[in-house]
């Protein structure tokens, strides 16, 4: 089963410091009257405080989603400044299986906090609950050195929109992209705009890498021959299409025919790229990936895919469609964007090759898939002046709501040998729609943010990387300049996420690019 970004959750666990008194006594160190002074009162006083706290911290997590609210630690000390070790191993186990501390303390108590974090480097956050206790932790624990993540909030809501970003990094720090590679280089020739470095890019962001060779892929889309697979040969445990995943494709391929509101395709041909999907998700499965990327020129010129008679795209959009980040192009870079979108918004991405149409000597400039009659349709537009678009053909049926389907059209990729599957959507219905795009820097050392809002389509009836969403920005310009620190292939999901990207981004030590 593959782990999708929408199976993921953060684990909070409560960590509750408190102090108790055990004399009669008033002072410096504590303050009352009469029963407030009595030996076993700061327990009752602790205890209302804790349930205050701990029902506060439920409602952000619930308001938060797919967070796992674990067993609270307590850390208890009395008078006598006791701090055993028996504590600590206690607490132990509880804080190894965490993601996060979310800490209630008080006076005498934050030192407490403070070892918690240093012990179990794990990121910690004080409440509104700790008062200004709050600020004594987090500015001493941000002054001792980087190993030490220390979150201070005022407002109860300021910890629901951190439990939303710590998922969503987590969801980054625990993607494997399952990469199907024909050469030794990091990228295609024609996306050398990814990411140059899988080591770098795992000790920054913590994403794996799996690698595939493109071959041994393509054999395992036939049944088991005698004596295995020409490419590993008398190996015969390799995961070769069976019977079961062969009915899977079949079940897919009567799906999409039968949803099609227009299908140009004969059956068998749709069939195979929907075995390809399913072996796709197969591999991905028996490597723990939630991430899926392949080649297109460096396998097209294989000819394999011109023999077996299949294109990725409908893999890309199918996947996509169930929340998993897949990229044409051996994009590893794009398939991460993805995954920031899936992960801050729940909605299912789109991709495309992405640049700005702008008007040059009173004109739109054309661009590559732009036809005459859409050049016509933005040239008469009223406001034409800050136009982009997003081009390839892996749209698919769930861009406005990813739990169900709108309408569509299937056609072929390659025109004159109708084979290809691909999921044609009509972007004309969705104009006003607003959009949120990312995409991370060649070294992942930025993000590049933008939002847009739907003009029109374009594609729809066509073939092949035709398939267009035309948008407007507020500043083409800048957008174009941020975008250069990024590359060319942007994901974009319906909505606005700004606010959720930056806060990511920053958690993740990657620096926002947002565009004006």
């Amino acid at each position: 089963m593959i782990k999708k970004a929408a199976d993921v959750t953060l684990k909070v666990l409560p960590v509750l410091a408190t102090a108790e008194h055990l004399f009669y006594y008033e002072g410096p160190c504590r303050f009352g009257n009469g029963e407030a002074l009595q030996p076993g009162y700061d327990r009752l006083a602790n205890a209302q405080k804790a349930e205050t706290f701990l029902n506060k911290v439920k409602e952000c997590c619930e308001a938060a989603g797919k967070i796992e609210l674990m067993e609270p630690v307590y850390l208890g000390r009395t008078d006598d400044w006791d701090n055993h070790e028996a504590m600590w191993e206690q607490a132990r186990v509880s804080a190894d299986a965490c993601d996060f501390a979310v800490c209630m303390q008080g006076i005498a108590c934050d030192d407490l906090v403070m070892e918690f974090g240093e012990r179990f480097k794990k990121p910690i956050a004080t409440t509104p609950i700790s008062g200004f206790s709050g600020t004594i932790t987090v500015a001493t624990m941000k002054a001792k050195t980087n190993d030490y993540e220390a979150y201070g909030f005022y407002k109860w809501e300021d910890l629901t929109k951190c439990l939303k970003t710590l998922r969503a990094r987590k969801v980054i720090n625990t993607t494997k992209i399952l990469c199907i590679t024909r050469f030794g280089n990091p990228t295609s020739y024609s996306s050398v705009d990814s990411f140059k470095s899988y080591e770098e890019i795992t000790a920054k962001l913590g994403v794996r890498f799996r690698f595939l060779n493109l071959h041994e892929f393509f054999e395992t889309l036939h049944e088991m021959p005698e004596g295995g697979n020409c490419t590993t040969p008398g190996r015969t445990n390799t995961p070769n299409l069976t019977k079961e995943d062969l009915a899977k494709a079949e079940a897919i391929t009567d799906d999409l025919i039968n949803g099609a509101e227009v299908n140009v395709m004969q059956r068998d041909m749709v069939l195979k790229s929907a075995i390809a999907h399913v072996m796709i998700q197969k591999h991905m499965d028996l490597q723990d990936c939630n991430g899926f990327t392949m080649p297109c020129p460096d396998a097209c010129s294989t000819r394999r895919l011109n023999e077996i008679g299949f294109t990725a795209c409908l893999n890309h959009s199918l996947n996509m469609e169930q929340g998993i980040p897949s990229s044409c192009e051996y994009d590893v870079d794009c398939v991460l964007s993805q995954q920031a979108l899936i992960a801050v918004s729940g909605k299912s991405p789109y991709m495309g090759n992405t640049c700005p149409i702008p008007m040059e000597n009173g004109h739109l400039s054309a661009r590559f898939g732009c036809t005459p009659d859409q050049l016509a349709k933005l040239e008469a537009m009223e406001d034409n002046m800050n136009l982009y678009m997003m081009q390839h053909s892996v749209a698919h049926r769930r861009i406005q709501d990813p739990t169900k389907n709108a309408k569509y059209a299937l056609r072929n990729f390659a025109i004159d040998q109708g084979f290809g599957a691909t999921i044609r959507y009509n972007f004309d219905q969705d104009a006003g729609q607003k959009i949120t795009m990312c995409r991370f820097s060649p070294d992942g050392s930025k993000l590049f943010i933008g939002t847009g809002e739907v003009v029109m389509g374009g594609g729809y009836e066509g073939y092949n990387c035709s398939q267009l969403v035309y948008f407007k920005v507020k500043n083409q310009a800048d957008t174009w300049k941020k975008q250069c620190f990024a590359g060319n292939h942007v994901t974009m999901v319906y909505g606005n996420y700004v606010e959720e990207l930056v806060a990511l981004a920053e958690s993740l030590g990657v620096e926002p690019l947002v565009a004006d």
